[in-house]
């Protein structure tokens, strides 16, 4: 089709989708949003909305500014996201690497604002690579309570990992598996569960725009069968009185107010409640559903798009619930934290050593349980880059050492030894008061630990 608006967008050196957009598509929206068609069609030629999400664990917004980020306002969407006018190089800053923010897409922070997280509550997260929405949870629940996040696919769980593990929080256990199989483990455990469910994902066809050819009525309904069975299972892990958000980042009837309104039929007990934002718009009519309770964002409000539903369960819950994990004991590891000055409880799994407020015994395996602490190797504790990044134990580790210099910086975050003499054993790492992993000195230098995958050539 003819694209109304490559004049503009080519001068700005930006590539328009809207060339590349389908008439199935283009009707749906002509449909949906006949008042804001052209509006939310031309937004297609733009460029993406883009924010940083700052982690108030570690940092604040003033900081960030005065080591040379331009921050603009903050976004409607989270009271710790400000709209940046770009991300490139953001992701090579060592206060990325320190766990400092997270960049994303800002109408993304939606769905957790819609879940209400509060102190103390135990929350699932079931769809969640790559940890916008888990790392924005674990914000809310400040230390208190347990995230349980998920991913069945496990090359995206990796990612999710990352994210976590540089968050910094304790209160959380990262799995890889089939919801079906969460909910056999922990029914009715849960006071809140996310369903960020995978979808058609219309409103990221400019991030992803081999993706717009593949948009159509069969991929949308393949889409609401998927989330239909998470939708299942999600009902069995909510507590009597739990709430549930269901969440998409696409545009259509079909998986948004009409899986919401067949999950709603299937089970009763659900009370669909007031998503109450104070931004963006209500949802689209559907049958008797009451579509002024949910919520919708269109690239018209700041964003790329999103849509929620909040509901609360009335009736009883099915309760299965895994044991708590006891507390381990080991002189090795004893001896590491009382010589670094760590206090901690832990447990032992296998051969690796967590700190979790709430360690959950799960007959399966589990990705991360809190955090790493270390390994038992042989006849000796090795410490992991996770206990680093957890800011109560890089402030109480008794050797640190604060790099001052940009030809140290980079060295380091280059996986190369640093030229510092003085320190033996294990020694944290940290930039402008950041910590970024851990070295081990030998009196003539640090031999750097920080791991190959995090290791950066682009330094900003």
């Amino acid at each position: 089709m003819l694209c109304f608006f490559c004049e503009k967008t080519a001068a700005a050196g930006f590539w328009c989708i809207i060339d590349y957009m389908n008439e199935y598509f283009l009707n749906e929206i002509r449909t949906l949003f006949p008042d804001e068609y052209d509006d939310i069609i031309s937004s297609f030629s733009r460029e993406m909305y883009r924010s940083i999400r700052i982690n108030r664990l570690k940092c604040r917004k003033e900081e960030l500014e005065l080591v040379g980020f331009d921050l603009k306002e903050s976004t409607p969407f989270d009271p710790d996201s400000c709209y940046i006018t770009t991300e490139e190089k953001l992701g090579n800053h060592p206060f990325h690497n320190a766990g400092c923010y997270y960049l994303q897409e800002p109408s993304a922070a939606m769905a957790v604002n819609v879940l209400r997280v509060e102190k103390g509550d135990l929350v699932a997260d079931l769809c969640r690579a790559p940890g916008g929405k888990s790392t924005q949870i674990l914000n809310r629940l400040d230390g208190t309570g347990l995230l349980w996040s998920n991913e069945i696919n496990w090359k995206r769980c990796q990612i999710l990992l990352s994210n976590l593990e540089r968050w910094g929080y304790q209160n959380y256990v990262l799995t890889s598996f089939n919801t079906r199989e969460i909910a056999s483990m922990a029914a009715g455990l849960f006071d809140k569960v996310l369903v960020d469910a995978p979808c058609s994902g219309a409103s990221m066809f400019k991030k992803y725009p081999d993706t717009v050819n593949d948009y159509n009525e069969a991929a949308v309904k393949a889409c609401q069968k998927k989330q239909l069975e998470i939708l299942e299972n999600a009902y069995q892990l909510l507590k009597s009185d739990g709430v549930l958000v269901y969440s998409t980042c696409t545009f259509n009837l079909v998986e948004n107010e009409e899986t919401v309104y067949l999950f709603l039929q299937r089970h009763p007990d659900m009370q669909l409640e007031d998503a109450a934002l104070g931004y963006g718009h209500k949802g689209l009519e559907y049958k008797d559903l009451n579509s002024q309770l949910l919520a919708r964002v269109l690239p018209t409000d700041g964003g790329e798009g999103h849509f929620a539903a909040r509901m609360r369960k009335t009736g009883s819950s099915l309760i299965r619930h895994p044991a708590v994990t006891e507390n381990s004991h080991n002189g090795l590891v004893d001896a590491f934290l009382k010589e670094y000055g760590i206090s901690t409880q832990y447990f032992i799994k296998d051969n690796e050593v967590y700190a979790c407020p709430m360690p959950l015994s799960i007959r399966k395996s589990v990705i991360r349980e809190g955090i790493l602490l270390g390994t038992l190797e042989k006849n000796r504790f090795e410490p992991h880059h996770h206990l680093f990044m957890c800011p109560q134990f890089a402030e109480e580790f008794r050797q640190k050492y604060e790099i001052n210099d940009r030809d140290r910086l980079i060295r380091y975050m280059k996986g190369e030894s640093v030229d510092v003499s003085g320190y033996k054993g294990y020694v944290a790492i940290s930039y402008k008061g950041k910590t970024l992993g851990f070295a081990k000195g030998d009196g003539r230098q640090l031999k750097n630990r920080l791991p190959k995958g995090l290791r950066n050539t682009n330094v900003l």
